[in-house]
């Protein structure tokens, strides 16, 4: 992945692309549990969400809604024969893309 880009950005990406649709914080919490079998942190799912936000890669919505952008769907979609190997698409396609900056949040509240 190119400099900027780390595993929580393709963990995110792939928890909201699972749904292929708009879906909640708690889903997105859920679908990345059961891709990786562990929770993201706050700080992972703030700073995944301001890269692929700032990349034109996902959507934030009111209410803590997500949903992939085309985009963002094209790197979902890539047409790997199980989870695994999705994961390393999305983490090679990624590559092509700058991630964004600046996007911050307050989870918390």
């Amino acid at each position: 992945m190119s400099d900027g880009w780390v595993f929580a950005d393709t963990w995110v990406l792939a928890a909201i692309g699972v749904y292929q649709r708009p879906c909640t914080l708690l889903e997105v919490i859920g679908a990345a549990d059961w891709i990786n079998h562990a929770v993201l942190l706050e700080d992972e799912v703030e700073s995944a969400l301001g890269r692929l936000t700032g990349a034109g890669l996902v959507r934030i919505y009111e209410e803590w809604t997500f949903e992939l952008t085309d985009e963002g769907a094209s790197l979902w979609s890539a047409g790997a024969q199980d989870l695994q190997g999705q994961l390393q698409l999305i983490e090679a396609q990624l590559a092509a893309f700058e991630p964004g900056r600046g996007w911050s949040s307050c989870l918390g509240e």
